[in-house]
């Protein structure tokens, strides 16, 4: 269940003597507010799927109106985009520190990937949102603007794959293809992974990590 945190559903407003902008279509907290209207948005996406959450969905969970909610996002699109957006870009800063203070090619790997395998044990509900809802919510024109930060994500790993690679640490391999296969099973993990099971999600990572560093053949 989805409790909103926002303030109570405000009366309607007398109308404003002329010249003068009506408080209404004024936010009271628009920075806490607007992040509230994300995270429920956020939920609903992830458990009833973008063609099934509707802008009244959101606004009934955040305890407003639905006009009250189009002052800040008019159409579902848009409240989509921020939350693709805001996922993505706390997740390229999360990678991009752990990497950095990684000491080699295939510790940079291995931070790469608990770093995103830690935010999806954070905020399920925002991976689940952008990644299995990704492709089939955009117009052109925004998928164009946020495959800029899905390959700015992807680009990072593969550098450090490549790394791996020059310096002799893996097997002469594709970085690319590597990259996507790293990639393929951390999105998937979602579909069957359940948050408080036996292992958590970076847990997995490390197994998958082990299973395709070392192989899959007997230690001897």
């Amino acid at each position: 269940m989805i409790v909103a945190a926002l303030s109570p559903r405000p009366m309607p407003a007398k109308p404003s003597p002329p010249g003068v902008k009506s408080s209404a279509t004024v936010p009271l907290e628009p920075g806490v507010r607007e992040d509230q209207l994300v995270g429920i948005a956020t939920e609903l996406f992830a458990s009833k799927g973008y063609d099934g959450t509707s802008l009244r969905d959101i606004a009934d969970a955040a305890g407003i109106t639905k006009a009250a909610l189009y002052y800040w996002f008019p159409e579902k699109e848009a409240l989509f985009v921020r939350v693709v957006e805001n996922r993505m870009g706390s997740l390229i800063r999360q990678v991009s520190l752990a990497i950095e203070q990684a000491a080699d090619p295939i510790a940079k790997i291995r931070a790469f990937l608990h770093a995103s395998a830690e935010q999806m044990d954070a905020n399920r509900s925002a991976w689940v949102t952008s990644s299995i809802n990704f492709w089939s919510n955009f117009d052109a024109a925004q998928r164009e603007i946020l495959l800029a930060q899905r390959d700015r994500f992807e680009q990072l790993l593969r550098q450090c794959v490549a790394d791996a690679v020059a310096q002799g640490l893996l097997r002469p391999a594709d970085p690319a293809l590597v990259t996507r296969l790293l990639l393929s099973g951390l999105n998937q993990l979602p579909r069957w992974h359940k948050p408080g099971g036996r292992l958590s999600a970076a847990q997995v990572v490390e197994a998958y990590l082990d299973m395709l560093l070392t192989g899959l053949q007997p230690k001897t």
